[in-house]
């Protein structure tokens, strides 16, 4: 196992991407140069449906700027007035690289976001999202539940299908 200490400070890569498999690359390809090893990035978050990129490629941003997860909801909520629950998809962009290979994929999942916090495991955005042909937050799943309907979880099956 290397720690980052055998590489010293490696510094914080700038996430100036369009897109979220544009940050993952741009964070794989950033460690990789420190590092010369294969290095694996993502990159997540969500977008409301009705509200053009938001939060996106900014949800751990606009999280810290708001407050919170809660803040960034009732956000959500202001914004789509008159809602109980509105159309989201949770991202995740992978990017895998070394001296042979660049590999970028984008896992999905469609659901919806819900005002209130319901559930008690997981983080984040879990207890407000519910995945479509579901009844129940990410954070009411057992950790095996919730993995195998995530999008980190689509987003790796696309990884090992590219790989292989």
């Amino acid at each position: 196992m290397i720690l980052t200490t055998d590489f010293g400070e490696l510094g914080i890569p700038i996430e100036n991407g369009l897109t979220f498999e544009e940050n993952a690359k741009i964070k794989s390809e950033y460690f990789y140069k420190k590092t010369r090893l294969k290095t694996l990035s993502d990159d997540s978050g969500f977008i409301i449906n009705q509200l053009k990129n938001y939060p996106g490629i900014r949800t751990a941003r606009v999280s810290k700027e708001l407050g919170g997860e809660q803040a960034v909801i009732d956000d959500i909520f202001d914004k789509c007035k008159e809602k109980s629950e509105v159309e989201a998809t949770f991202y995740c962009a992978l990017a895998l690289i070394d001296e042979r290979e660049r590999i970028t994929c984008l896992g999905k999942i469609n659901g919806k976001i819900i005002p209130k916090k319901i559930g008690d495991n997981g983080f984040g955005y879990d207890p407000f999202f519910i995945p479509d042909n579901q009844n129940v937050t990410f954070a009411q799943m057992t950790e095996k539940e919730k993995m195998l309907s995530s999008h980190r979880f689509d987003a790796f099956k696309i990884l090992v299908n590219q790989i292989q």
